[in-house]
């Protein structure tokens, strides 16, 4: 019968053989094992904790040159994580990351591409300009953020007109800051103020776990805000006050 030497002997020496063979295990092996249906990847190399691919998508996001490095006790707590990073189409994203069986949590996440590219996971058809995320934290449950810490900068935005004019001119909106706040997990909240451009804004935003938004707040055109622009206010505000501010409110469902 062993005893507890021999059985601490065999125990270590079944670790190790476990550890070498995760640490070994093929990335595409994993990859055709495990990977979620909102995930694609061609081109997997590597193991499973250091591997790479050539293009993939995530829910609709192309993505090219993805790699990652897996962090081995977070298995102790019964979660994958680590770092993952990929080139977009015209920009780059980069995470420390942590996932479960329901949510994943990103932290440090830095991003930078163009508002085009991001239509599979955002409502922003017709607008262009550039976009940079940079989130302490957010947390994601069933691919839906329910909890997020940090800010989205816009540049150059601009939109197509309500009424669309000949040739297809777009009007300019100018630069943004969208700053989130924990929410508590109910909702996630987001103050929303211009970075200079031809509108005033100050407004607050709220999306809830059923996908419901409520969008207030004031709204002001500058000198510099072209007729299209003040037309497409007329049409979704009401009249000024005496400071020239517009009162707005949006609500919808995402």
């Amino acid at each position: 019968m062993p005893t507890l030497g021999t059985r601490s002997w065999i125990a270590l020496g079944a670790g190790a053989y476990l550890a070498f063979v995760l640490a070994t295990f093929p990335a595409s092996v994993a990859y055709r094992w495990l990977a979620p249906p909102s995930l694609s990847l061609i081109g997997v190399d590597g193991t499973v904790w250091s591997g790479r691919a050539a293009f993939g998508s995530v829910s609709g996001l192309a993505l090219r040159d993805v790699a990652w490095r897996l962090t081995p006790w977070r298995l102790l707590l019964g979660t994958a994580g680590g770092r993952a990073e990929a080139r977009l189409a015209d920009g780059f994203a980069a995470t420390e990351f942590s996932a479960g069986l329901r949510r994943v949590a990103l932290r440090g996440l830095q991003a930078s591409t163009s508002l085009p590219v991001l239509q599979p996971l955002l409502p922003v058809d017709g607008m262009f300009g550039l976009a940079s995320l940079s989130f302490e934290r957010l947390e994601l449950e069933r691919g839906w953020p329910v909890r997020a810490d940090g800010q989205i900068r816009l540049q150059q935005l601009e939109v197509t007109p309500l009424m669309p004019a000949a040739g297809g001119e777009l009007i300019e909106l100018g630069d943004y800051e969208i700053v989130f706040v924990d929410g508590g997990g109910d909702a996630i909240e987001a103050e929303i103020r211009d970075a200079g451009g031809p509108l005033e804004v100050a407004a607050t935003l709220m999306v809830d776990r059923a996908r419901a938004y409520v969008l207030e707040g004031t709204v002001r055109p500058r000198p510099s805000a072209s007729a299209l622009l003040v037309q497409g206010l007329d049409l979704m505000t009401g009249e000024p006050d005496a400071a020239g501010r517009r009162a707005l409110g949006l609500t919808g469902s995402l």
